[in-house]
């Protein structure tokens, strides 16, 4: 378990270990708020978001699943989370509508949006989001969170960012990662930026 040096009470882990209803359902808030576009179309608000997606992790859905998270933590509670998968990632709705998902769009997201990950060869790990809670950001939890997953998982690697968020282009920069190709953003308006694909070898 990882710990940051400026937060003493900050620690990184894989989430290898049972979570609680009140942990996950700030897994699901988090991964909620990390990005207007894509989880705003899977979801009707945010509250929707901590009900389905915890039900989603229990039941195994290919990209949320416990196996699938790294959370920071201080104490017990979750100030950030990453969520990533290994290899293609063919997603099924079923599991979705089962947990209370349903969205109009979830075939848009699915298409526009999902199937960018059926593209990663076996080995890549694509980081699919990271996120930290609001008043903790600008604390490096967000850096702790990445070199945790870098140490503990093999590259190749992959993930895709929205081309105007430089913040996070040049955090992952940072992290060894280059821009690869500019591919279509997702939004419900079509008035999204494109995204870049970014890469890191190993």
């Amino acid at each position: 378990m990882a710990e940051l040096n400026g937060l003493k009470n900050i620690k990184c882990r894989k989430a290898d270990k049972p979570l609680s209803e009140e942990q996950m359902k700030t897994i699901a808030g988090l991964i909620y708020d990390s990005d207007p576009f894509i989880y705003p179309a899977m979801f009707k608000n945010r509250q929707e978001a901590e009900t389905v997606i915890p039900k989603m992790i229990r039941a195994g859905d290919q990209m949320f699943r416990r196996e699938n998270l790294f959370v920071a933590l201080e104490g017990t509670k979750v100030v950030g989370v990453l969520v990533w998968m290994r290899g293609p990632m063919f997603w099924d709705k079923k599991i979705y509508e089962k947990c209370g998902g349903k969205a109009q769009y979830i075939d848009r997201v699915a298409m526009e949006y999902l199937n960018l990950f059926t593209e990663a060869s076996p080995d890549t790990a694509s980081v699919i989001r990271i996120s930290v809670q609001e008043e903790k950001r600008g604390n490096q939890i967000g850096s702790l969170l990445m070199d945790t997953f870098l140490e503990a998982e093999k590259g190749p690697y992959q993930l895709y960012v929205l081309s105007n968020n430089m913040e996070a282009i040049l955090f992952f920069r940072q992290k060894g990662f280059s821009i690869r190709e500019t591919r279509p953003g997702f939004s419900l308006d079509y008035q999204a930026l494109p995204c870049y694909w970014m890469v890191k070898d190993r």
